[in-house]
């Protein structure tokens, strides 16, 4: 002990008192009790998290608490701690940050954002970002283990008002694109920052892993992230032909579903040689190009992508054939698209590309018999259920049901790909209307009458609220089926969302083809992939500069540039 206190004063030599955010919101566990008093090795996982954060000796320790909040006020120690109760916690945890930044505003120190699962941080890892910060010049500060980015994450006194802003489920990365200049990376040797517990799985995998040890070590630690850290590291991954890279493949599509973050996964079904692709073999593509995993050599990489983030956009699945002469004018078979590899190398791959995309959110506004139906039925259907409705109490909406009580919310929890039943039997239809149109919902839904919907939406237009804006709402809600019971009515109210949400948008109209003498330099002319514009491969043809993806590309150019361009 007298070594560790003559260890910290030394530390404190220059080093700025932190303000600790331990964000413990979230909703009820899996696991039968509020998530924070699962037990870890025989302690509350809350109070695993508090110690590390108090070891560092904080200027001031904010935990910010949700669901069950009294529960956990009774079964763990925050005497010593500003407890805020988050009220939007179903929110996600932008709303935690947002909650957690209010009661530290009077700070004038970096904040150190903890998450309150994650019982393993080492308190070095905690004195490695603060005194990382004491150096100067970084705003974000993100520890990271083997290359791979965890929490907690420090932040910079300058950019806690930026945290107001959030919303959803995204949390300090939010941030990240907007200070790439100021963001650090900090390399610590501490798996735990890679490690929470979510489900019932996790909690035994990490019980089973660390059984008899009360600390374990990091060494100890390290198997719980080894999948992790690989499919994280750049190239291709190690042992892509192996039968592990299954599992490892699908843990990060795992993550990646329960972080509501939109991805396509690719499969190889069927070679025929040669190709560097072999059947199995697997890729993850995320909406910005990022590719985790390898299904083949660069040619075949570059048309994935591009078919990848297409499904994305369209959420339709498909069967990608890749041949040197396959004939792109038109499509096969419904599902199935056929391109031409440019590559030397020939050969013939067929992947299978499946778009995984959040749960879509329906926001029910309302407590009447209707509002519950259609939030039962939405559940049913696979819908994010958020219910605002105040006055009404958790217990009156089904099992997995979000629920807020405070109408000035709505603008927070609408986006524009969000479904909105507004039930309030005329309560509050205008007010819940005024703060979900501007939002531009996919969908909006007025329960009521032909002549009471009519009533509200001229109201709105005396309000001065944008005629296109009210031009969206499906009042009378959902679709004629002589519907005379509520939950007649929800499954009405869900037919027409199902259908609005199934029917794709109209093509737009088609402009002029744009002469290849002027096509745009950023698109090879060979294999009509998009290229860099600092591209080092290029060619200048009849005063035209055109780039290319690879040097076969510019190759086959080079040799017959009227095959690929008119004059």
């Amino acid at each position: 002990m007298a070594d560790r206190a003559k260890h910290r004063r030394g530390a404190d030599i220059g080093r700025p008192r932190v303000t600790a955010l331990v964000l413990a919101a979230g909703t009820s566990s899996r696991m039968g009790r509020p998530k924070p008093l699962v037990p870890i090795l025989g302690r509350p996982l809350l109070a695993r998290v508090l110690e590390t954060v108090r070891s560092i000796d904080p200027a001031e320790t904010v935990v910010v608490l949700g669901a069950d909040a009294e529960r956990v006020r009774a079964g763990v120690d925050l005497r010593k701690a500003t407890v805020v109760v988050n009220p939007e916690f179903a929110e996600g945890m932008g709303s935690s940050l947002r909650h957690g930044a209010e009661a530290a505003a009077s700070s004038k120190g970096p904040l150190l954002v903890v998450l309150g699962d994650q019982p393993f941080v080492e308190p070095a890892t905690l004195e490695a970002l603060i005194q990382r910060h004491a150096a100067g010049q970084a705003k974000v500060l993100i520890p990271t283990f083997e290359g791979v980015r965890g929490n907690p994450v420090l932040l910079d006194h300058a950019v806690i008002p930026e945290l107001g802003s959030l919303h959803g489920d995204i949390g300090c990365r939010a941030l990240f694109p907007g200070h790439a200049a100021d963001l650090v990376e900090v390399p610590v040797t501490d798996p735990g920052i890679l490690i929470d517990v979510d489900t019932p799985d996790e909690l035994t995998r990490l019980e089973e892993t660390l059984r008899g040890s009360s600390s374990p070590t990091p060494s100890a630690l390290r198997p719980l992230v080894a999948d992790r850290v690989a499919l994280h590291r750049e190239g291709p991954v190690r042992g892509f032909a192996s039968r592990r890279i299954l599992p490892d493949m699908l843990s990060l599509a795992t993550e990646l579903e329960r972080a509501r973050e939109p991805f396509a996964l690719a499969t190889v079904v069927s070679v025929q040689p040669p190709t560097s692709g072999k059947p199995g073999f697997k890729a993850i593509i995320r909406p910005n190009g990022e590719v985790t995993g390898w299904v083949g050599g660069s040619c075949s990489g570059r048309v994935l992508v591009a078919e990848a983030l297409q499904s994305l956009r369209n959420g339709q699945p498909k069967l990608i054939r890749l041949s040197p002469d396959a004939e792109e004018g038109g499509t096969p078979a419904p599902g199935i698209v056929s391109r031409r590899l440019e590559c030397e190398s020939g050969g013939m791959m067929e992947i299978y590309v499946e778009p995984h995309l959040p749960q879509p959110d329906l926001v029910v506004v309302g407590d009447a018999p209707v509002a519950k139906a259609v939030a039962a039925l939405g559940g049913f259907l696979g819908f994010r259920v958020t219910v605002v409705a105040p006055g009404a109490r958790t217990s009156d909406f089904p099992d997995g049901v979000r629920w807020d009580p405070d109408l000035e919310h709505l603008p927070k929890l609408v986006a524009p790909g969000s479904f909105v039943v507004v039930a309030s039997t005329g309560m509050y239809d205008e007010t819940a209307l005024k703060g979900i149109l501007p939002r531009s919902p996919h969908y909006v839904g007025l329960v009521s009458s032909h002549r009471r919907g009519a009533a509200v939406l001229d109201s709105l237009k005396a309000d001065g609220v944008p005629a296109d804006q009210l031009s969206t709402v499906h009042s009378p809600a959902g679709m004629d089926i002589a519907a005379r019971d509520p939950e007649e009515i929800a499954l009405s109210i869900l037919s027409e969302i199902t259908k609005v949400r199934r029917t794709p948008p109209l093509p737009a109209p088609e402009e002029d083809a744009t002469p290849a003498s002027t096509a745009p330099a950023s698109i090879d002319p060979v294999c009509g992939m998009e290229v860099e514009a600092s591209s080092p491969l290029r060619t200048a043809h009849h005063g035209v500069v055109y780039r290319f993806c690879s040097e076969s590309c510019l190759a086959k150019f080079r040799r017959t540039p009227a095959r690929f361009v008119s004059t």
